[in-house]
């Protein structure tokens, strides 16, 4: 009887870099900020999420040549994506499939940027969710507030790297928000490079995520 492998299909480790998606056109000189379609790379994105290549804004990605972008009021600015709604705002994940462990994911670290006005450092949130079989429902399973360094006069921008605490483990969700340090005003962010490990690596896990986008 053959030994069954300890890991098949998609596993381990992964990095959301966001450079696989293409963005419009900038031929008429437009700002090409495109909405983030839903599934990318088997995890939903809540409305307001969007990717634009760095030119285009001060911080110049970790990976090139995209960054993502969260808008506050994106749901109004973008056009919807499939699920978005069934996410909290700023929140990525499994979405429509938390209840599947297959798609639950350990959050190790990323890089961020805020667009204030180069002076004002701002508030990062950060939540993990889990689902909870029970009451049906993603609930708060870690928190982290970071502070980010404002970029003054947006001159040599670099985007921050937060390593997340050790609570940030088996999520079917994870939350990002920004406010202005002392006036808790949303604020539009950037984020690079998510560092991410598939928490179930069971072979099943493994064939389920790479036979499903």
């Amino acid at each position: 009887m053959g030994i069954e492998p300890l890991t098949c299909g998609e596993s381990g480790n992964f990095t959301l870099t966001f450079d696989d998606t293409p963005v419009s056109s900038d031929e008429l000189n437009i700002l090409p900020v495109t909405g983030l379609k839903n599934p990318y790379h088997h995890l939903f994105y809540a409305n307001g999420f969007a990717y634009v290549p760095d030119k285009w804004e001060p911080y110049p990605a970790v990976s090139q040549p995209n960054v993502a972008m969260f808008l506050p009021i994106g749901s109004a600015l973008l056009p919807n994506s499939a699920f978005a709604g069934t996410l909290l705002p700023g929140e990525l994940g499994a979405g429509p499939r938390a209840p599947v462990d297959a798609y639950w994911f350990n959050a190790y670290s990323g890089f961020f940027g805020c667009a204030l006005n180069g002076i004002t450092a701002c508030t990062l949130r950060i939540s993990g969710y889990r689902w909870d079989a029970a009451t049906k429902k993603e609930v708060l399973a870690a928190e982290q507030n970071v502070t980010i360094p404002p970029c003054w006069g947006f001159i040599n921008c670099k985007l921050t790297q937060v390593n997340f605490n050790g609570q940030f483990q088996a999520l079917s969700g994870i939350q990002f928000n920004a406010f202005t340090e002392k006036l808790n005003i949303p604020q539009i962010f950037m984020v690079d490079n998510l560092q991410l490990e598939w928490y179930n690596n069971t072979c099943s896990a493994g064939i389920l995520r790479i036979g499903h986008s």
